[in-house]
């Protein structure tokens, strides 16, 4: 069960704050690139990644395994793949599942 100090990280992670964009903002950027056949189980995937990096990312930074700068470079490589099209995008979503299924594990 998350403490309330990790809710809080987790919704600003999620929405964004004042100076940030938030998971759910960087989510409909990347959708824009996908047809919209397609859009539906894309958005699955990226909640499902949200999820997981964002409550691994909000416990305490003696403990979490993700930090800010994987943040931000997973954050690039979705965009460097939206602009490939979207099956680099599917591509890039299930790397970086991947590489947080390890720092995990």
């Amino acid at each position: 069960m998350a403490t309330r100090k990790e809710q809080e990280w987790f919704r600003k992670f999620y929405d964004g704050t004042f100076l940030v964009k938030g998971w759910k903002a960087r989510m409909d950027e990347l959708l824009d690139a996908v047809p919209e056949s397609d859009k539906a189980s894309m958005r699955t995937l990226l909640a499902d990644l949200g999820e997981k990096i964002g409550w691994e990312w909000a416990k305490d930074n003696r403990v979490r395994r993700v930090d800010t700068p994987m943040l931000q470079q997973w954050g690039e490589n979705l965009r460097t793949a939206k602009g490939r099209g979207a099956d680099a995008l599917v591509r890039e979503i299930r790397n970086i599942d991947e590489e947080l299924d390890a720092l995990l594990a």
